[in-house]
């Protein structure tokens, strides 16, 4: 008999939101999942039901109610920041998790007013939230400040590819090539990777940059096309970790995170990883630049020096060595628990 019916709600069932959502799934068999969704990706084989958001705010904010009743579901585990409005703007489920997957708070796209706006509705609708789910100690920050109630629980990420692609199956040659995966969006800034492409070009013209992911923003994607760079789209795991197996450096470049998973599945493929030094990212040890100057330095550091790549896959290979399956399992556990 399962244990707990579970809802999952979210607006974006898309790349790392979706498969953090299915890790959940995996890794707690023991009760019963449901999701109530909309996004990009399709639902994996692991829920029970699934049923898709209707249009309009209301409506997602009565449906979530519908759902659960129909489900007998008594938790609601909501994933970002819109599924938590839908899930918390009425206090009628017995239990609510909250998992904001990186606080829109954190987005210095905004100004200041809108920043202030979504901290007060993260507070007001802290009320209605028993448990937080964070990524990071700088989301635990947060949580703590906007629903000081709420039990906290931190989940560690595990790249999607550890059950897929066995590392030693993995290729050690790599190409002169720089990579960053995720959504063509704000978040991931991809106005950063082409300024670092830029200027890595007029350095060194053979490197080539490669986006794996899939047009949010059709002005981001002018933008990166225009700097040269190739835009794949989304790849199936397989594809992926070849893609990843034959980079050079992984560039990611976002400007705010929960924890990314593309992170964690370049890391997984043995990827040298250079980041930009955001909260999210600030005690895992991997190489920072805070300017697509800096970066373009590191990128080709990297790639050109042994000893400087033997570094970076090293910090690599420490953060990865703390996030694992059985970290995540008891951490599920004590979610749900």
């Amino acid at each position: 008999m399962k244990r707990h019916r579970i809802l999952h709600v979210t607006e974006c069932y898309t790349t790392g939101v979706a498969r953090a959502i299915d890790t959940i799934v995996r890794l707690s068999p023991q009760h019963s999942h449901h999701l109530l969704w909309a996004g990009e990706a399709s639902p994996s084989d692991g829920f029970d039901t699934v049923t898709a958001l209707p249009r309009g705010f209301v409506a997602r904010v009565r449906s979530v109610e519908d759902v659960r009743t129909t489900t007998g579901a008594s938790i609601v585990h909501a994933h970002s920041s819109w599924a938590g409005v839908y899930a918390r703007a009425l206090d009628r489920s017995p239990v609510t998790v909250y998992q904001p997957h990186g606080y829109k708070l954190c987005d210095p796209h905004l100004g200041w007013p809108s920043r202030r706006a979504i901290a007060l509705a993260e507070r007001v609708l802290g009320r209605h939230t028993d448990h937080v789910v964070v990524l990071s100690p700088e989301e635990s920050q947060i949580a703590a400040t906007v629903t000081p109630q709420a039990r906290r629980t931190l989940l560690p990420n595990v790249s999607a590819l550890a059950d897929t692609v066995p590392r030693g199956q993995i290729p050690r040659e790599h190409d002169r090539v720089v990579v960053m995966s995720g959504r063509i969006s704000d978040q991931k800034d991809p106005g950063f990777f082409a300024s670092t492409a830029k200027e890595v070009w007029r350095r060194d013209p053979t490197v080539r940059f490669r986006w794996i992911g899939g047009e949010v923003d059709s002005n981001h994607t002018r933008r990166l096309r225009g700097a040269g760079v190739e835009i794949t789209g989304w790849l199936a795991p397989l594809e992926l970790a070849d893609a990843l197996a034959h980079a050079g450096v992984y560039l990611h470049s976002a400007i705010y995170e929960g924890f990314p998973i593309s992170l964690l599945d370049a890391l997984w493929c043995r990827v040298p990883a250079v980041v930009r030094p955001i909260p999210a990212l600030s005690d895992t040890g991997l190489p920072s630049a805070p300017t697509p100057r800096a970066a373009a330095d590191l990128v080709l550091a990297v790639l050109d020096d042994e000893t400087q790549r033997a570094n970076a896959v090293r910090a690599g290979e420490e953060l990865l060595a703390g996030m694992t399956t059985d970290s995540q399992r008891q951490a599920i556990a004590r979610i749900y628990g």
